[in-house]
């Protein structure tokens, strides 16, 4: 190897090695500290089999699916039309993309706290609009009602970045060559056609691995449900991050916690492993 090909490869190995370490040495003594109770005694699978029996745990991974499921999949449905809409305006492309990052750079735990406001049963502005064009008879207690809760939050993940996920589309909408539209243009091909025939099939990987990667980041989504419902009510919008939190933090429960944390980081670890990189390799290949 010569000198140059011997630079770039530790200059390479390095900051990998150091992220490396600094992800999994941690999360071995989160393994270590899993195995003890909260008064340093070895209690070996204790924590494990009690997180196993917990309905609460199994509830709150049951939500956070369908809340990173529903999410993903309404992100990037509705993101492919922002994003080719988008590309149709001829005039003011460059001002809706600045207007679109707009809700994207506001922090989920202030989108929550604005969230909270908006949907007052007293006061909130969505029960005003409901009430004014007629589809409710009475104010809904959005964030006290169980199944409203879930929706609520669920829609105030999707309305914050949709409009991010809109702005990836465009890019890939974008990539595509203007031969193929032109060439159907002179077939006679409408604009329904190309849509259906040579856009959404083009856009198929990006759909993919948009997807895919929207779906790993709600599944770690702590902040916005926290500011919102706190996962209340009673345990109704409990994610698995919610439920980590208040384990090891609010009740210093930092063993149980911690067990709880590593099965759910194995089980995120699983999902990518088995999952997200053979569909990543199947983008790029494609």
């Amino acid at each position: 190897m010569n000198p140059k090909r011997r630079s770039l490869f530790w200059l390479l190995v390095f900051p990998l090695s150091l992220f490396f370490i600094s992800h999994t040495f941690p999360f071995f003594y989160g393994i270590r500290f899993s195995f003890f109770d909260s008064l340093g005694r070895f209690v070996g699978l204790k924590n494990y089999a009690h997180l196993f029996q917990d309905r609460v745990f199994w509830n709150a991974l049951g939500f956070t699916l369908l809340y990173a499921g529903v999410v993903a999949c309404a992100m990037t449905f509705l993101g492919v039309f922002v994003g080719i809409f988008i590309n149709s305006l001829e005039v003011g492309q460059g001002v809706a993309k600045s207007i679109l990052l707009i809700p994207w750079a506001i922090s989920l735990t202030a989108w929550g706290l604005l969230s909270q406001i908006a949907l007052s049963q007293q006061f909130g502005i969505v029960n005003h609009f409901l009430l004014r064009f007629g589809f409710i008879g009475q104010r809904l207690s959005w964030l006290g009602e169980p199944t409203l809760a879930r929706i609520s939050v669920i829609l105030a993940r999707i309305y914050k970045d949709v409009w991010f996920s809109g702005l990836l589309f465009l890019a890939a909408r974008q990539n595509i060559p203007l031969e193929l539209y032109e060439e159907s243009s002179l077939s006679g091909a409408r604009p329904l056609q190309n849509l259906w025939y040579i856009t959404l099939p083009l856009l198929r990987p990006a759909m993919l691995y948009i997807g895919v990667i929207l779906f790993v980041f709600a599944l770690q989504d702590f902040d916005l449900i926290y500011a919102l419902t706190g996962g209340g009510p009673g345990f109704a919008t409990e994610v698995v991050s919610v439920n980590i939190y208040r384990h090891g933090m609010r009740y210093g429960n930092y063993e149980y916690g911690m067990a709880t944390a590593v099965i759910w980081s194995a089980m995120i670890l699983t999902f990518v492993v088995l999952i997200f990189a053979p569909l990543q390799r199947r983008v790029v290949e494609s």
